[in-house]
């Protein structure tokens, strides 16, 4: 199996608002029928979420929950649907989390992965918010490969500035056009650039690692990553600096590179080609701060929870 793909798992949970929460169930069938002038369909109306859990000592857990669930109704509430209330939300992923038990991989190979999606479903096919829908939780297996990628930049840019801020439908359009042509010329992604500064690897927010300072950008072009934040954090003792707009100077004069992100979780650049220009990046120090980062991450979770 690839690391990252969709397989059926037994359970999976459904719920539909309709001026407020109906009753949800968790069911088997893995099908969504919704009526052709849906806006999801349409306009786009609809969002998701990607949370992970993980065994550690035969107990399940579940990364950054809190933060992931925020999010979610941040995107919910940007795109004018209902808000399922956080208590709840929280508590039926910890559930479907066991219900699928047996498909969670070992944490040395990868997660169960988790994903919230929110549709718009009612018949509306005016330019209008809907007036029912439809929320699915459902898993399928994340396995992590350690690769190392030759990644070729080029101009792209979100679809609606200022809302690359959300986890919605809309803003991975481009990511599918670009993704199809730039692996016609071998390479496995590409860099979002705006106005000279880069924003994005991909899907995936990246680190640059820099005269032992780690950086990061930050705008509302940006989604606020889970696992970036995290990593941040934790090395909070150490020099780092979030900065606002990261431009060519700063990636040819880094000593590495990584990407992150929820699928993704870490990747390590190898090669980066940018207006005709090869970067390359060799060390590999850097490297054993994210092992040692999800080495700890997990004791850290595990005895939290005792």
């Amino acid at each position: 199996m690839k690391n990252f793909e969709y397989k059926k798992l037994k359970y999976r949970y459904v719920k539909i608002w309709k001026n407020n929460w109906k009753i949800g169930f968790f069911i088997k069938k893995n099908n969504i029928l919704i009526n052709e002038g849906a806006s999801s369909i349409n306009y786009s109306q609809q969002c998701f979420e990607g949370i992970k859990s993980y065994l550690f000592k035969k107990k399940v857990f579940n990364l950054k929950l809190n933060l992931n669930s925020n999010r979610f109704q941040k995107s919910c509430k940007i795109l004018l649907m209902p808000i399922i209330n956080l208590f709840c939300f929280i508590n039926l992923i910890k559930l479907l989390s066991i219900l699928n038990y047996y498909y969670i991989p070992n944490n040395k190979i990868g997660f169960l992965y988790m994903r919230p999606l929110m549709l718009g479903i009612s018949k509306n096919i005016g330019v209008k918010t809907s007036k029912k829908f439809f929320l699915t939780i459902f898993c399928t297996p994340l396995f992590i490969k350690f690769n190392l990628l030759n990644i070729k930049s080029i101009f792209s840019k979100r679809i609606i500035d200022n809302y690359g801020h959300y986890k919605i439908g809309a803003n991975y359009i481009t990511n599918i056009v670009n993704s199809y042509y730039i692996k016609k010329f071998n390479f496995d992604d590409y860099i979002h650039v705006n106005n000279n500064y880069f924003e994005e690897i991909g899907t995936s927010n990246f680190i640059i690692y820099k005269k032992k300072k780690i950086i990061s950008p930050n705008n509302k072009n940006i989604l606020p990553g889970i696992n970036k934040f995290s990593f941040l954090y934790f090395f909070k003792f150490k020099k780092k600096y979030l900065n606002l707009k990261v431009n060519f100077n700063k990636i040819s004069n880094a000593k590495k590179i990584i990407s992150c992100g929820t699928a993704a979780y870490y990747k390590s650049i190898n090669i980066i080609l940018y207006r005709n220009k090869i970067l390359k990046y060799k060390k590999m120090f850097f490297n054993s701060l994210i092992n040692y980062y999800l080495k700890r991450t997990y004791v850290k979770n595990y005895n939290n929870k005792r």
